[in-house]
């Protein structure tokens, strides 16, 4: 499990500082609550942007989205519903963003805009 937080935690350092580079803000990472979770919350101008980030070292298995199943998308708007509602931004547009990280020694970044939508 340790193994499993560090890798986790070095693709989301990955993703954070890859959409920084490219004008995003960081307003919050690893949100929790009621047993869901999103890696990383960043402003996009005036777009609060929900980011869920895959990393994986090689693509054997496929690319890392496809990790983002239905049942994890809707745990990922349960808890941005919590985000919203605690930071008054119910009249604030926003969006579900997936960053991938793949690779080992030459990583390589994929980013995902509205990757999928409120269902």
């Amino acid at each position: 499990m340790a193994n499993e937080t560090r890798k986790g935690n070095y693709g989301e350092n990955v993703a954070c500082g890859f959409l920084e580079r490219r004008g995003f803000i960081l307003l919050e990472k690893n949100f929790r609550r009621s047993g869901g979770e999103i890696d990383l919350i960043m402003r996009d101008d005036v777009v609060v942007v929900f980011v869920e980030v895959k990393y994986r070292r090689s693509l054997a298995a496929g690319p890392p989205r496809i990790a983002v199943t239905p049942a994890k998308q809707r745990r990922i708007v349960q808890t941005a519903q919590h985000y919203i509602a605690e930071n008054d931004l119910c009249d604030t547009d926003f969006r579900f963003d997936v960053v991938e990280v793949f690779g080992q020694e030459q990583l390589r970044v994929e980013h995902i805009e509205n990757a999928f939508w409120v269902r």
